[in-house]
């Protein structure tokens, strides 16, 4: 058996983003193999209401220049010792640096795996160190076994970024499920009813540009009948507000619905007609790979993993050119044949390429190797 550790920051969904992955990952790993442990840095309102699929342990951080540091370290050291830790792979960057100080600088005899799963995000709410982590990495990068990324795209992005090596990132791909049918229709499309729902899945953050959603549909206005579309924002975050009043100063507020965030997306997406994601950067977007096993056409931006994922199955657009996502929009409006054909071809890439036992069964593989080029007994 392999005793694993998974080092977040927290957990505070499992409806998206690498969480969400990670806490599939947990779920769906051979018990017969391994065993997982869970170590957060910080805890979180959904964390204390949820319960997790494994054990885990908070280590309470409070940031890497904090007094409170080398006790958030030593307290890893001690599970990867108590538990018997025999790999242990970290996501984001504030991980990658607790986990390579708690290891001793990497030397101890456990082998280290980081993950990368996107292409820069933009400062944010980072804290101003963040920017330092370009420049360390990599030097912490020659201590650790192994890098993992979620697309090709992202694995070229790293290995320019922190002056690392190809072959020393392996791409394992995110997985997705197949759909259950919907045990009843979601009843915003009972109170809404429209011939063609367009649909974008992306928390409301700047990063995402549902701006240019929008911008997409004012021009749109002109062209359809306006009558007959309708756009369904699922997610939640901070730019809520912004955008509903974008949408009533373009005069096309009757036009867009924010539903939030919603437990199960394919509930919805299984009632849509075109997938869309506009953003300025992703790794390996699973709002698209969810759009995809729900046999929904794509229209994204060319921006690192998208171009991985949508090729005859959509359309990809430049980044920020709200022209030319309108029109791949009004391409596939008014094209039913054309919609089918590509959503069948979603349909399909997703069954041959990015199904959770071909994922699992890759990484599983990829853990075992480590083990055994480190010669760690199991």
């Amino acid at each position: 058996m392999i005793r694993l550790a998974y080092l977040i920051d927290t957990i505070s969904c499992n409806t998206s983003g690498t969480e969400k992955q990670l806490l599939e990952i947990i779920e769906r790993i051979d018990k017969k193999k391994f065993i997982p442990h869970l170590v957060c840095l910080r805890e979180s309102d959904w964390m204390r209401e949820h319960s997790l699929p494994c054990p885990h342990t908070v280590l309470a951080y409070e940031g890497l220049l904090k007094m409170s540091l080398p006790r958030v370290v030593n307290k890893l050291r001690r599970v990867i010792v108590d538990q018997k830790i025999q790999l242990a792979q970290t996501f984001f960057e504030d991980s990658i640096f607790v986990a390579w100080l708690a290891t001793g600088l990497g030397r101890k005899n456990v082998v280290l795996l980081s993950s990368r799963r996107d292409m820069g995000l933009g400062q944010g709410n980072q804290p101003w160190y963040h920017h330092l982590f370009g420049m360390l990495l990599p030097f912490v990068n020659k201590s650790f076994d192994g890098i993992l990324a979620n697309s090709c795209r992202v694995r070229e992005y790293v290995a320019k970024r922190e002056k690392t090596t190809q072959k020393k990132i392996e791409v394992v791909y995110n997985g997705v499920s197949l759909p259950k049918e919907a045990d009843r229709i979601p009843q915003i499309f009972v109170d809404n009813p429209s011939d063609i729902w367009v649909v974008i899945v992306a928390s409301l953050t700047p990063v995402k540009r549902h701006d240019l959603l929008v911008k997409a549909m004012v021009n749109l206005a002109g062209r359809i009948n306006r009558k007959k579309i309708k756009v369904l924002i699922l997610g939640k975050g901070g730019q809520q507000e912004q955008l509903i009043t974008l949408t009533r100063q373009e005069n096309v507020q009757d036009l867009f619905l924010f539903e939030g965030a919603v437990h199960n997306v394919t509930d919805y997406l299984q009632y849509c007609d075109i997938g869309v994601l506009c953003s300025d950067s992703e790794g390996l977007s699973n709002a698209v790979l969810e759009y995809m096993a729900c046999g929904l056409p794509v229209i994204a931006t060319a921006v690192g993993g998208n171009i991985e994922l949508v090729t005859n199955n959509g359309i990809c657009v430049p980044v920020n050119a709200p022209q030319m996502l309108a029109d791949a929009l009004y391409e596939l409006i008014v094209d039913q044949q054309k919609r089918k054909q590509m959503g069948l071809m979603s349909r399909k890439k997703v069954e041959e390429h990015f199904s959770w036992q071909r994922s699992m069964q890759h990484l599983e593989k990829y853990y075992e190797e480590k083990i055994s080029d480190k010669g760690i007994g199991t």
